[in-house]
C-alpha cells in the first residue's frame, strides 16, 4: 500500500507542473491532460481516505473490518470522476478538430510537461515495483494502471504541444479522453469485483483443497468457497467428508489442525470454516471441486 500513498504525493506534484503548463499555453491536449492528471490525484486522495479507514480493527457491527472501504472509495473515483472528466476533454478535442484554433506554447509550458512526465515516469516505475509484490490486490493494479495511464497521456500532451499543429492538438485531447474512459472501465470493473464478493485467488483455492486432501482422516472435498475481505485477507469455507464411524471430538480435533495447517501455509488466509459431513456425495468429488477451481482469476 506504500504505493498507495507515494502516488497521491507525486501525482500531487505532477499536477501543480501540468497547471502551470496549461496556464502558459493554449493546447486542447495539454488543457485534457491537466483534467486526467486532476481526477488521478482526486482519485489518488480518495485511495489514502480509504486506506486510513480499511485499517479500523474488526468490531461487533463490522466483523471483518473495514478492509473494502478503499475499494469503495476506488470505484467513486473510477466511476463517476472518471466518466465526468471523459465528457470534458472528449468534447473539446471534437470542438478543436471541428474549429482548428491555433496551438501556442513557451518554453515555460514545454518544460513544465516535460518534468511531469518524468515524474509520471518514476511514480509509474515505482507502482509497478509495488503490484509485483502484490499482484492481487486491486488497489495496487488500480494505482499501476492510473500511473499507466498519465504517462501514455502526458506523452501525447507533449507530443501534441512541440508539434502545435491543431489537429494533431485535436487528436491528442482525444488519445488523452480514451485513456481516461478505458482505465476507468477497467479500474470500475475490478473494484466492483471485490465489493460484490470476489472469490481468492485460485492458487490459495487450490493449495487450501490439497492441504485438506493431504490429512488422511478426510474422504473427499465436496466443495469450497472463498471471499476477498480486504488486501491480503481472505475467508475459505470448505465441506469435507469423514469417515461415518468418526466421533465428535475426532471431528473437533480434525477441524482444528486442518484450519490452523492452512493459516500456516496461507498466511493471507485469516477465516477458515471447516463444516464435516458424511459420505453421502458421489466419490471424489473433490475432482470436480478442483476443475472449478481452475475457472477462478488470479
Amino acid at each position: 500500500m506504500r504505493a498507495v500513498h507515494a502516488s497521491f504525493t507525486l501525482n500531487l506534484a505532477s499536477l501543480i507542473l501540468k497547471l502551470t503548463s496549461t496556464l502558459n499555453a493554449v493546447s486542447v491536449a495539454v488543457s485534457a491532460e491537466f483534467l486526467h492528471s486532476l481526477g488521478d490525484t482526486v482519485g489518488s486522495g480518495l485511495l489514502v481516505l480509504g486506506l486510513s479507514v480499511s485499517k479500523k480493527g474488526p468490531s461487533t457491527r463490522y466483523p471483518f473490518g473495514l478492509g473494502r472501504a478503499i475499494y469503495v472509495f476506488g470505484l467513486i473515483a473510477s466511476a463517476i470522476l472518471g466518466g465526468f472528466l471523459f465528457a470534458i476533454t472528449s468534447t473539446s478535442g471534437i470542438q478543436q478538430l471541428l474549429m482548428l484554433e491555433e496551438v501556442s506554447s513557451s518554453t515555460l509550458s514545454i518544460a513544465s510537461l516535460t518534468t511531469a512526465l518524468i515524474l509520471d515516469l518514476v511514480v509509474f516505475s515505482w507502482s509497478l515495483i509495488e503490484f509485483r509484490r502484490a499482484p492481487g490486490d486491486p488497489a495496487s493494479r488500480g494505482t499501476l494502471v492510473e500511473n499507466l495511464a498519465d504517462t501514455v497521456g502526458g506523452l501525447a500532451a507533449l507530443i501534441s504541444l512541440v508539434i502545435g499543429d491543431p489537429r494533431i492538438d485535436g487528436v491528442g485531447a482525444l488519445i488523452v479522453s480514451g485513456i481516461l474512459l478505458s482505465s476507468s472501465v477497467l479500474l470500475s470493473h475490478r473494484y466492483f469485483e471485490v465489493l460484490v464478493g470476489k472469490s481468492a485467488p485460485k492458487n490459495i483455492v487450490g493449495r487450501a483443497v490439497k492441504i485438506v486432501l493431504s490429512d488422511p482422516r478426510i474422504v473427499d472435498v465436496n466443495d469450497v468457497k472463498s471471499l476477498f475481505i480486504g488486501p491480503d485477507e481472505y475467508l475459505i469455507v470448505l465441506q469435507v467428508e469423514v469417515p461415518e464411524a468418526t466421533s465428535v471430538e475426532e471431528i473437533d480435533s480434525v477441524r482444528k489442525e486442518l484450519s490452523e495447517r492452512i493459516r500456516e501455509g496461507l498466511p493471507e488466509v485469516k477465516h477458515v470454516i471447516i463444516e464435516f459431513q458424511k459420505p453421502t456425495s458421489p466419490p471424489m468429488s473433490f475432482k470436480k471441486v478442483l476443475k472449478e477451481i481452475i475457472t477462478l482469476g488470479d
